[in-house]
């Protein structure tokens, strides 16, 4: 019976036993042989666990909480301080870098390469210090821009990015700031419900139509019916400006004092009020209200200029709400210029159907150089008459000076005479200058053109610098003819005995900028950013083609100025005082017929057998004294630029 159940178990293959099969392997038996251990003494010294010490563990704790800590405050510095003290310890720590590269690699014995290769990276680490950092920091790098002509020439081509448009604020970072101040006024509302309170709903375009370092723009209808301008500043300016400015302080102390021993530092705390003042709209609004007074009063400049009427039932320190103006930029030549056919028709090309125009509305910038198109039809020449006439009646009679001139600051539009009218925006920058800086800067003027060296030499030495000529050319923005020839007109060739190496230039314009500015407590601020205006100027004329003798038109002016029965110095001039202020007005217009002749001849020249304009002379010829003066080399148009 067993034998048949074993039987039948094989036949059906049982599971369990084809598993213990395979599991006990095949039929033929090995010797068990149990598990031996190894012995003690083949096995390794035992290992002592590794005790950490209590100050070890201290340390860790303090470094784990340091790194918390660290965590914490970068965390709340970038989403809630917009990277403020991120900012300043890179720009600490970039300038720093910057400043011990200079102190240890540049140095005599090194070769112009070698010295230009230490410009070329830390100019690359300061424009890249600029670009993170944003907001203000982009203020700084247009102001090394415009100043870049005496700097190196790598330097000159880097920055002229800083002109470049902006990145624009974020829509919700724009709701923020009207919800911020307007809030009180609106309690409870969200940004885009008080924006369609203000303005009417769905009017206001999202996306900014310009965007600057401290603010961006954006078109809006008023519910009276009005299109608006509406500037809003980003929102991290205000929490960056206090910060930026007191390491902008430091920093320029460190580099004009310390590293190359300039007298350059006394000039920051003006130059940071300045760029203060930019962030309150306040402060802009009360300069363009200002400005439309001035201009409104003076008859020779009411109806060629105007001010964008500014809305104070919406003005805030961070927006400002202003009349939209349409009109063209003043770099837009062809625009400028191109024949008019209508309003629509500005900025199309020649021969654009009429319905084509209309329909798309007119074009404000071409971008391609030499198109034809219709356009204002006015002549550059009115242009940039009216240009320099407004700023020097605010340099010499108004004594409150529009100090951004740049030409996205100055729009064209034709008025209904055919006549063009210049819009100035942007009211942010200004400086004031007191009735005796006024008169002494026109009397300094006037003596340029009539080679007056005493009163040259007197106004210079009032004002704490010590080479009259430089200043007179600095001035002029072309070398100084007359004085004590310190600064010398080169028609050709060049200046010889002049410092040898790429070294010894540096030290050498190092030293004659040291020179230059003997008394500082003297020196009036104003005149930095007075040059600034002047350099700006100069480069409008320069991109229309030179239509006017600047110099002439600034000269006659300062004359002018002398002449005007107003407080001068402090003292108000009597009748006979007036008549002979006229009677030298009368003589100066005689004496700089001789300049308007000489312009005319070179206009004359380069209309019939081209080559150079009088402003690219000029810049020729500074150039020439700059490299044989101070080993400066001038390059591009970033001489003017701004």
């Amino acid at each position: 019976m067993l034998q048949q159940r074993l039987a039948n178990l094989s036949l059906h293959r049982h599971p369990i036993l084809i598993l213990r099969r395979t599991y006990l392997g095949p039929t033929t038996a090995t010797r068990f042989t149990p598990f031996v251990p190894p012995p003690p003494s083949s096995l390794p010294k035992p290992r002592v666990p590794r005790k950490i010490s209590p100050r070890t563990r201290k340390n860790l704790r303090r470094l784990g909480y340091t790194s918390a800590a660290l965590g914490t405050l970068y965390l709340a510095d970038a989403f809630l301080n917009y990277s403020t003290f991120a900012r300043n310890v890179r720009t600490i720590a970039t300038c720093g870098i910057i400043a011990a590269d200079y102190k240890i690699n540049f140095r005599a014995g090194k070769d112009g390469g070698q010295l230009a290769h230490i410009h070329e990276r830390n100019a690359d680490r300061m424009l890249n210090l600029c670009l993170k950092n944003g907001g203000l920091y982009q203020k700084i790098g247009q102001a090394i821009a415009m100043q870049s002509a005496i700097l190196p020439p790598v330097v000159q081509q880097r920055f002229t990015r800083f002109f470049d448009e902006t990145p624009q604020a974020s829509w919700a970072e724009v709701e923020k700031v009207i919800r911020e101040d307007f809030g009180d006024r609106f309690p409870g509302l969200s940004g885009s419900e008080i924006v369609d309170r203000l303005f009417v709903p769905g009017s206001f375009e999202k996306r900014a139509v310009g965007s600057a370092s401290i603010a961006q723009v954006h078109k809006a209808q008023l519910p009276t019916g009005e299109w608006v301008a509406v500037k809003i500043q980003k929102p991290w300016i205000q929490r960056q400006v206090g910060w930026d400015l007191a390491v902008f302080r430091g920093v320029t102390h460190m580099f004009s004092t310390w590293m190359f021993g300039l007298p350059l530092s006394f000039l920051t705390p003006y130059i940071c009020e300045r760029l203060e003042s930019e962030t309150d709209f306040y402060s802009e609004a009360g300069n363009a209200q200002r400005t439309a007074a001035f201009i409104a009063t003076e008859p020779t400049l009411r109806d060629r200029v105007y001010v964008p009427k500014v809305y104070n039932e919406l003005l805030t320190k961070r927006v400002m709400v202003a009349e939209w103006i349409d009109g063209i930029g003043v770099d837009q030549r062809e625009i400028i210029t191109g024949t008019y056919r209508d309003e629509t028709s500005v900025g199309h090309p020649v021969n654009t159907p009429r319905s084509i125009s209309t329909r798309q509305g007119p074009i404000r910038r071409v971008h391609a150089r030499n198109s034809r198109v219709y356009g204002l039809g006015v002549r550059e020449k009115e242009v940039m008459q009216t240009m320099v006439d407004i700023f020097c009646g605010q340099l010499f009679i108004f004594g409150w000076v529009h100090c951004d001139p740049h030409p996205g600051n100055i729009l064209v539009r034709r008025r209904l005479n055919g006549k063009p009218q210049l819009v100035l925006l942007d009211h942010g920058l200004y400086i004031t200058t007191t009735p005796e800086f006024r008169h002494k800067y026109a009397l300094f003027w006037q003596a340029l053109f009539t080679l007056d060296n005493g009163t040259i030499r007197d106004i210079a030495a009032s004002w704490g610098i010590g080479n009259a000529d430089l200043f007179a050319s600095a001035t002029l923005l072309k070398p100084y003819q007359g004085g004590s020839k310190e600064v010398v007109t080169i028609v050709g060739g060049h200046k010889h005995g002049g410092p040898k190496t790429a070294y010894e230039a540096s030290q050498a314009a190092r030293e004659k900028i040291a020179e230059f500015i003997i008394n500082q407590d003297k020196m009036p601020r104003e005149l930095v950013f007075i040059g600034r205006n002047l350099r700006i100027v100069q480069e409008n004329n320069r991109s229309l083609g030179t239509p006017v003798n600047r110099l002439k038109i600034i000269a006659n002016w300062a004359s002018y100025a002398l002449t005007r029965s107003v407080e001068q110095a402090g003292l108000t001039r009597s009748f006979g005082d007036r008549m002979r202020a006229w009677y030298s007005h009368a003589i100066f217009k005689v004496v700089v017929f001789t300049l308007d002749a000489a312009f005319w001849y070179g206009r004359l020249r380069q209309i019939l057998f081209g080559g150079l304009g009088f402003e690219e002379e000029m810049d020729i010829r500074m150039r020439r004294v700059a490299m044989d003066e101070f080993g400066l080399e001038l390059q591009g148009n970033n001489l003017f630029t701004a």
